[in-house]
């Protein structure tokens, strides 16, 4: 199997990180799964060999470093090198930071979303060479804050931050460094957090989400070049674009309006 293009794919057994994983073996990738359900990972796998192609997987949690070593290890063992890594996986929770009773789940968005990004970027990157491609998926949420996410927002904009100072460090060893913030994306996940948010949440307008097939496309058509980061969405171009034209205080009262927020109420 070695002298094969390979790319791994964290998050990869469901949503957009499926969606990655079937683009690139279309591209003439040998896909590489690594996600904890290993029952979704046995479907993900089969579903990318009835199109034609050929995968793999692994089952792993990737904030836990015995078990991403385990799978460094055999990657190394199995196929050498990693030619394009993508970190996508993650967890995002819907609650006021007060509202959290559980400190576990207090810090689960940073354990895997923030932790497990710069884990793997760890573990890996020794498989990778010149030439190579790293994608970080972050969100929209990296670049503002919203009620509700407060968690969230910090994991990913740390992702965001953590991708540009990897890009630095990787120049000179020619491995490119990409970071996505989509706005929402139609995925099984994003189904629980719109179920799982609070009624505040749930009752204000939200943009209809991409499919994964649409964002994952967007997404590596534009992983070239010397970008870094990658928007693949209107509205969160539109409020990059507002943030540098207008004062902070004129980009906080559009934010304030335009996402929800509890009331006095809630």
């Amino acid at each position: 199997m070695v002298g094969e293009r390979i790319a791994l794919i964290t998050g990869g057994s469901s949503g957009l990180g499926l969606s990655i994983a079937k683009k690139l073996a279309s591209k003439g990738y040998l896909p590489i799964l690594v996600a904890r359900n290993t029952e979704k990972l046995e479907q993900a796998v089969s579903l990318i060999e009835k199109a034609g192609y050929n995968a793999s997987a692994f089952s792993a949690d990737v904030s836990k470093p015995v078990e991403v070593e385990h799978v460094a290890r055999e990657v190394e063992k199995d196929y050498g090198e990693i030619h394009f890594l993508v970190l996508n996986a993650g967890v995002v929770h819907t609650k006021l930071l007060l509202d959290y009773d559980n400190i576990e789940a207090l810090k689960e968005d940073i354990d895997v979303d923030l932790w497990g990004t710069v884990l793997c970027a760890r573990l890996f990157l020794p498989l990778m060479k010149s030439g190579s491609k790293v994608l970080l998926v972050s969100s929209a949420f990296a670049l503002i804050g919203g009620a509700g996410y407060s968690t969230y927002c910090a994991a990913k904009a740390g992702v965001k931050n953590f991708g540009e100072s990897l890009r630095r460090e990787l120049l000179s060893k020619k491995i490119a460094v990409y970071v996505a913030c989509p706005a929402d994306i139609d995925t099984p996940q994003y189904h629980k957090e719109i179920a799982d948010s609070p009624s505040w949440m749930q009752s204000s307008h939200r943009n209809r989400p991409l499919s994964s097939d649409v964002a994952a496309t967007r997404i590596l058509q534009k992983c070239r070049g010397g970008r870094f980061l990658i928007i693949i969405n209107f509205d969160v171009m539109l409020l990059q674009f507002i943030s540098r034209i207008f004062p902070r205080r004129v980009t906080d009262l559009i934010i304030d309006h335009s996402l929800p927020r509890p009331t006095a109420k809630n």
